[in-house]
């Protein structure tokens, strides 16, 4: 069984709750679909700091996939297509191409921008749970275009660190709830940013303590340098 940190999973059960909220309720009243713009500016600020930080610990989508969606998903092994970047950058493409003309056919009133954002959160919900269940619940967050936006802007910020004594058991890919393998990135020391969203899972399971993300306050956290 995995071993989390409590805090996150307490967080992530809270914030499961917006996604029904905002994708449910938004289609009757409108204004809910600024709480992911919210969500959305939040990511932002804070990827400049902690680079996909925001993803593995306060994304509303990917709590609810974490925590509800995990009891009906098959748990089957995601294919490498979803790590490829051709197909990360066509759902950019596409998802964003879309809010980009919903918001320009809102004419600028506050309850149709409202809306673009609600058709948002209900489009990718949907895809995701269409693969979540197929594969591993959190499926959706290898190209979700909002962690890609991270991970290509932020690069060098708040890796994850891979120490030398790593023996590669594979216990680092079987907790990370994206199917990345921290250990094979033992050579290069550092997780890419894209890669990894920063939820610790992988650094509690190390039986070698050889993960590891710096100081949230240090100066080499926030460049990326490793400590």
């Amino acid at each position: 069984m995995v071993r989390e940190n409590p805090k996150r999973r307490m967080w992530q059960y809270y914030l499961a709750a917006l996604v029904p909220l905002v994708v449910i309720g938004g289609w009757f009243f409108p204004y809910l679909g600024y709480l992911a713009l919210a969500m959305m500016l939040t990511m932002m600020v804070l990827m400049f700091f902690w680079g996909r930080w925001y993803c593995g610990w306060l994304c509303a989508m990917g709590a609810f996939h974490e925590r509800i969606l995990t009891h009906i998903s098959l748990h089957r092994k995601m294919p490498d297509l979803f790590k490829a970047s051709w197909f990360r950058w066509l759902f950019f493409i596409l998802l964003m191409g879309l809010m980009t003309i919903r918001l320009i056919m809102s004419g600028g009133d506050p309850a149709r921008i409202g809306a673009v954002f609600v058709m948002m959160w209900t489009v990718a919900t949907v895809l995701a749970i269409v693969f979540g269940v197929y594969f591993k619940p959190r499926s959706w967050c290898n190209f979700c275009p909002m962690g890609s936006m991270q991970g290509v802007l932020t690069p060098n910020t708040y890796l994850l660190q891979v120490q030398p004594d790593c023996k590669n058991c594979g216990l680092c890919r079987q907790a990370c709830p994206i199917q990345t393998y921290p250990g094979g990135y033992r050579e290069q020391g550092v997780v890419p940013s894209l890669e990894c969203m920063r939820c610790e899972n992988c650094v509690i399971n190390c039986p070698q303590q050889a993960l590891s993300l710096p100081s949230k306050t240090s100066v080499q956290g926030r460049s990326g340098t490793k400590t």
